[in-house]
């Protein structure tokens, strides 16, 4: 074996090494992410003032097109009301399409991206800007396609949107260093199938699913 290729896996572990410390300066992370003011637990990343009038569950998984569909229509408006104090949003992510992308990794990968992003910029707007962009049109994945999104490619829209340097690390070595979003999505998954019609998106109000394509979000307090 060349020296060169010896160096490699050194180099990678030095990388490795280095987020850990980064992280442990920056604070301890957990199974569940911040955004704001926000005081998620469990499997929930919730985005948006906890004392908001508006409450919702939302159910996405990142390569489910009717998700993405969902997030292009009402995205510029959950946003306003996110930023305008009148919206929490609880993001719960499957991964039940996971097998269906390109590299059999992308559900996970990209879950993991939101949550590494809203833990490090604590910020909602960026959290929920970089949950736009996963499901952008010409940026989302295919279902079935023949590609998906790189682990650098998801770190370039965590840079898009104004997440820290270190989020943008941890996406790219990709690695679950701070959460393991296969449990996230398991966990998530499990909710999501005691709801009559179990599919996403699902917007659930109050512990109730609504028909997404109604005037539910005009209803809304605030």
């Amino acid at each position: 074996m060349c020296a060169r290729s010896m160096n490699r896996p050194l180099r990678a572990v030095g990388v490795v090494l280095g987020l850990l410390v980064a992280l442990l300066i920056s604070g301890p992370t957990g199974g569940v992410a911040h955004a704001a003011v926000a005081a998620p637990a469990g499997d929930v990343l919730s985005i948006g003032d906890p004392d908001a009038l508006g409450q919702i569950d939302l159910y996405v998984d990142p390569l489910c097109p009717f998700s993405g569909k969902f997030v292009r229509a009402h995205g510029d408006e959950i946003g306003k009301r996110i930023e305008a104090g009148k919206l929490q949003v609880n993001v719960k992510f499957v991964a039940f399409l996971d097998k269906y992308s390109a590299s059999g990794t992308y559900d996970i990968r990209a879950i993991y991206a939101a949550y590494v992003v809203a833990d490090q910029s604590r910020s909602s707007d960026v959290t929920w800007r970089l949950i736009e962009a996963i499901y952008a049109k010409g940026t989302q994945p295919k279902e079935g396609g023949s590609t998906d999104l790189s682990n650098d490619q998801l770190a370039d829209l965590a840079n898009q949107v104004g997440a820290p340097q270190l989020a943008q690390d941890l996406i790219r070595i990709g690695l679950p260093i701070g959460f393991d979003p296969h449990p996230i999505a398991a966990n998530n998954l499990v909710v999501l199938h005691q709801f009559p019609e179990p599919g996403v998106p699902l917007v659930v109000i109050n512990d109730q699913p609504v028909d997404e394509d109604s005037d539910w979000l005009a209803k809304l307090p605030g």
